[in-house]
């Protein structure tokens, strides 16, 4: 499973990946713009990811922007990546926003327990 982690928090960034790298190689950005264009790398090398974790609340691209450029990027290329929202905000409304407007795929609430972020991996048949 190749994955990448799109968040401003560098401590959140380098947990999240410790965790993941235990599935597969996991690239890191700081915001969106920096994960667009490693969307379009990976595509490019005919090696795209099969999950990006995605934080909401970023500087120069936040997360609910990006998560709309990859899925146009998604649709452009007749697929679906696996986005999960992994983020402080717990609020209903900005996790039903998540999913209905920005069409990700699950959500977990920072910090991450590693059972929880395991379980998700396995629902949507990532592991």
């Amino acid at each position: 499973m190749r994955s990448l982690i799109v968040d401003d928090d560098d401590m959140g960034r380098l947990m999240l990946a410790s965790f993941l790298e235990e599935f597969g190689p996991c690239d890191q950005a700081e915001n969106g713009q920096q994960a667009l264009e490693l969307i379009d790398a990976a595509a490019t090398a005919a090696s795209p990811y099969n999950l990006i974790c995605l934080d909401i609340i970023m500087p120069i691209m936040d997360g609910t922007t990006t998560l709309r450029g990859i899925r146009e990027r998604d649709q452009q290329q007749g697929k679906r990546t696996k986005v999960f929202m992994i983020s402080a905000c717990s609020s209903p409304q900005d996790i039903e926003d998540a999913f209905f407007e920005g069409d990700c795929d699950d959500y977990v609430v920072k910090p991450f327990q590693r059972e929880a972020v395991t379980q998700m991996l396995q629902r949507h048949k990532l592991i």
